[in-house]
């Protein structure tokens, strides 16, 4: 027979023990039968004859459309390696690694003893390394001679199945452990890190089209990393052993490849101005064709054929968006282009590598190219984000000089608003100051004037005249001065005006003064009206009540402010001052003054107390 060897040279005693890789290894395939036993079952003999050389890796192409081994028949495929060391004492713990093992279980022995069969979760090793340890009881030492270790793989397949054997390294364990750590980093690790930050900008992605409801590039890049993720849902778990529930899990993965592509390019499409919507419908219709055609129902495996397919409509496609992109595309979409190319390339690396048209050594590349495509994915929304957000920046700024524009203008506007109001005010003021001195001054000395050319006025009535007169002008200017809507310091201005008329008269006066709110109202056409009515009462007094004592009393009442006149005069008949129209034309006139002001006038008198009470109110409509 046969025998296939590799001598480790003769180590130094402080050399480390090498590590040993077999680019070729002893080939037998041994006939089994329907039914494939248990794992150390059947074990391989190297005695025995049917042993031949083959290269490493080991490989039988897959064709684009093959049918189901269906009831075929079991064969073992064993691959026997013999890794001889010269003999130095004790040496380290050994193992044996591959690359990849793919097409059906794999079996590991050494020196005739099983070490591994995963037999019961084969279905997840088409892309996990191959590493089994090799115990020191496994190898069989003697004082100088060399150590022997015969390390078989075998590979049990129905007839017509094909597989693949990447190239064999035994080794130090330490060693051989790293190089199947560095693999299973490249194989499954990478791909699972990149699937899931794919998925979260996914989940981002739809959460920003969700508080929008109007951006559909944010729908479909979350769409896209949600069928990439369900496309690599094989590196995240082991596959199902349940022969139908495998076959139909690879379907589903399978599937959503199709659609990874479609929906890759309807995102693409939408950073160009013009919908191709014959060119979405084919994309749409060729990925539910192909979904059809390749479930596990149909009597063939389509699966080179569907993934080659994919990659010829992608080449056309892409070809498409990259002239679009040329003569009138967007930057995005240029970007975008640029990155399916990168990724149509190395996709077809990966189908060279699923149909075992090339070594089995090399790994699984579109999900990192895939990684490039989402960057360009998330560029090109990153890019129209803040796009709109220059353009709501523009918008603003022009929002902004247009409201300052308007701003300018009203400002100007108010100015000129306010130089009229107090021109009106101002003749508003005139006229009612020409009014009041008309009504009230003005009057009364016309009609003093008449008398006294009669002859009907002696000396002392034109001084009582003229006093009043003098009294008259004297509230008008009061009313002007500027008291603040403040009642008390209205009438402290009359009081000061009055008290040496007072005086003179033998009266004396006492002031009382609650604290009192502002009146809003109190202008000073009110203020006038307020200061008559109170002039009104004290004149009344001096003329009438004989008094000696005079009290001004303001106060708060509810809502209402309260300004009560009280004398200690002789008093008079209230009732039949007010109906006598000669006596009564004053108390009706104060009456009329202060319900203008929206108050009113209460008269109460008796021999010994005269009251007069102003009610006015606070607020006012």
């Amino acid at each position: 027979m046969l025998s296939f060897v590799v001598r480790a040279q003769q180590p130094a005693s402080d050399e480390a023990v090498p590590v040993r890789h077999f680019e070729s290894a002893l080939h037998q395939v041994v006939p089994i039968g329907p039914h494939l036993p248990e794992p150390g079952v059947l074990r391989p003999d190297i005695s025995e004859p049917g042993w031949s050389e083959v290269g490493l890796p080991a490989t039988t192409p897959r064709a684009a459309v093959e049918g189901t081994p269906g009831n075929a028949d079991w064969e073992m495929h064993w691959y026997h390696v013999r890794y001889v060391l010269p003999p130095t004492g004790a040496s380290p713990p050994l193992a044996v690694y591959g690359a990849r093992v793919q097409g059906g279980p794999v079996e590991v022995h050494v020196n005739g003893r099983l070490l591994l069969a995963n037999r019961r979760n084969w279905n997840s090793q088409w892309n996990r390394p191959l590493y089994a340890s090799i115990p020191h009881d496994a190898i069989f030492t003697s004082p100088g001679i060399d150590v022997t270790v015969d390390v078989i793989v075998g590979v049990p397949l129905r007839a017509g199945m094909t597989h693949s054997l990447a190239t064999l390294w035994v080794g130090p364990a330490e060693e051989i452990r790293s190089m199947a750590d560095r693999r299973t980093l490249m194989h499954i690790t990478g791909p699972q890190v990149t699937s899931l930050t794919i998925l979260v900008l996914g989940l981002f992605s739809f959460g920003f089209w969700w508080s929008r409801r109007k951006e559909s590039a944010y729908l479909l890049f979350a769409l896209v990393s949600s069928a990439w993720w369900l496309r690599n849902l094989h590196y995240h778990i082991d596959l199902p052993r349940s022969d139908a529930m495998h076959e139909w899990f690879w379907w589903a993965t399978n599937a959503s490849m199709s659609w990874v592509m479609v929906l890759t390019y309807l995102f693409a499409f939408r950073f160009h101005h013009r919908r191709y919507r014959a060119v979405e419908r084919v994309l749409i219709g060729f990925t539910l064709l192909t979904a059809a055609l390749t479930t596990p129902w149909m009597p063939v495996d389509l699966l080179v054929l569907q993934h080659t397919l994919n990659a010829i409509v992608s080449v056309f496609v892409t070809g498409f968006l990259s002239w679009v992109a040329l003569r009138h595309g967007s930057h995005e979409l240029r970007v975008l282009t640029a990155t399916l190319w990168v990724c149509i390339v190395l996709g077809i690396h990966d189908i060279l590598l699923v149909s075992l048209r090339i070594t089995p050594e090399s790994a699984y590349l579109l999900p990192y190219a895939t990684l490039l495509v989402f960057g360009a994915f998330l560029y090109a929304v990153l890019r129209r984000y803040s796009g709109a957000i220059a353009e709501v920046e523009l918008i603003n700024a022009s929002l902004e000089h247009r409201l300052g524009e308007r701003t300018a203008e009203l400002e100007e506007n108010h100015k000129r608003l306010r130089a009229v109001e107090r021109e009106q005010a101002l003749l508003l003021e005139r006229q009612r100051l020409m009014r009041d001195m008309h009504d009230g001054m003005g009057s009364a000395l016309m009609s003093s004037l008449v008398l006294v050319e009669q002859g009907k006025l002696d000396l002392p009535s034109v001084a009582q005249v003229l006093r009043e007169c003098v009294d008259d002008l004297r509230l008008v200017i009061d009313s002007l001065e500027p008291i603040g809507h403040d009642l008390v310091t209205l009438l402290a201005t009359l009081r000061y005006r009055l008290g040496k008329r007072l005086e003179a008269a033998g009266l004396q006066l006492e002031w009382q003064v609650d604290d009192l709110p502002m009146l809003p109202w109190l202008d000073p056409t009110a203020a006038l009206q307020v200061l008559r009515i109170v002039q009104e009462a004290l004149t009344n007094i001096l003329k009438h009540a004989r008094a000696r004592n005079v009290r001004i009393a303001l106060s708060k009442a509810g809502d209402q402010v309260e300004v009560c006149v009280t004398d200690d005069g002789a008093g008079f008949d209230v009732a039949a001052m007010t109906s006598n129209s000669e006596g009564g034309r004053g108390l009706r006139n104060l009456r009329k003054r202060a319900q203008g002001l929206g108050g009113d006038v209460s008269f109460s008198s008796e021999p010994g107390r005269t009251c007069m009470t102003l009610t006015l109110p606070v607020q006012r409509p």
